[in-house]
């Protein structure tokens, strides 16, 4: 029950509509007995700081961000967590008092979720140069990845990620490819952390299939979901056999350690997992 001590958890984006965070988010809020609510708000880009200060005004935990706004939150920010500094992008804001402080769990998402790829060699193509992909390149190199090939519509983007790598995470080679096109070399895993496939955003025609074609690819993490379905780079990959995991799975192990941050306590990680299914189920998307 919503009484006038529930403290609020926000979610800031442009869409929202699809997330699951507040499914996820508001069950471990009731599991751990904690009055705490987690809505989502769909923010105008010109509007995220009067938002951020809005919600410290009115006394919130915190806040997720979510696209298109992880790199544009660092503006804001008062402090900000050594990897969210190092990455340029903020994806989890905690209000301490008068101070906005910006952190980044995509990374242990992304980590955490790497682990569940077994290939032949840890070298890996990261489509996307953003605030997502950036996360998702430290991660990359915090877990060994190397080398690691940066593909972006924007290839001065891609340059500059790959160009920042080794500052990031200390990644020994990184380099930039154009878009559409795969590795010269063997490399088994392929990471999407574009938008490509959220809403109305869709994959140019043959790329996911250009992209997949190689007989090398073993494995496939997509950072976008869709709830209760398969994205098309997912769908195309598992028709392939390949090894494929979607972005509720980073979704939900970010989410738990953005939870630890907002509450100091250790997520109910099997009590969020299974809210999002039965959300799915519910709703006739599962």
């Amino acid at each position: 029950m919503i009484t006038a001590a529930t403290r609020l958890v926000a979610l800031l984006g442009d869409p929202v509509g699809h997330s699951l965070s507040p499914v996820m988010h508001n069950a471990a809020f009731r599991e751990t007995g904690l009055d705490m609510c987690y809505l989502a708000f769909e923010v105008n880009p010109q509007d995220l700081g009067k938002a951020l200060e809005g919600l410290k005004c009115l006394g919130a935990v915190g806040a997720n961000i979510t696209v298109p706004f992880k790199e544009r939150a660092l503006l804001y920010m008062d402090r900000l967590a050594p990897e969210a500094d190092a990455v340029g992008a903020v994806n989890t804001v905690v209000f301490e008092g008068k101070h906005a402080s910006g952190h980044n769990t995509d990374i242990d998402g992304v980590r955490e979720t790497l682990r569940m790829f077994r290939v032949s060699r840890k070298s890996a193509l990261l489509l996307g140069a953003g605030g997502a992909a950036r996360a998702a390149a430290c991660a990359l190199g915090k877990e060994g990845w190397d080398p690691i090939w940066v593909s972006n519509r924007h290839h001065k983007r891609a340059e500059q990620l790959a160009d920042d790598l080794a500052r990031i995470c200390n990644t020994p080679f990184a380099v930039a490819i154009p878009w559409g096109e795969r590795p010269p070399e063997p490399c088994p895993l392929v990471v999407n952390a574009t938008s490509l496939g959220l809403g109305e955003a869709e994959w140019p025609e043959g790329l996911p299939g250009k992209i997949l074609s190689d007989e090398n690819v073993e494995g496939v993490l997509d950072l976008v979901y869709t709830p209760g379905a398969v994205t098309s780079l997912v769908e195309a990959a598992i028709k392939r056999g390949i090894h494929a995991v979607g972005g509720e799975e980073v979704l939900l192990r970010q989410g738990a350690s953005a939870f630890r941050l907002f509450t100091g306590m250790e997520a109910p990680v099997d009590r969020m997992r299974s809210s999002m299914r039965d959300w799915t189920v519910r709703n006739g998307r599962g």
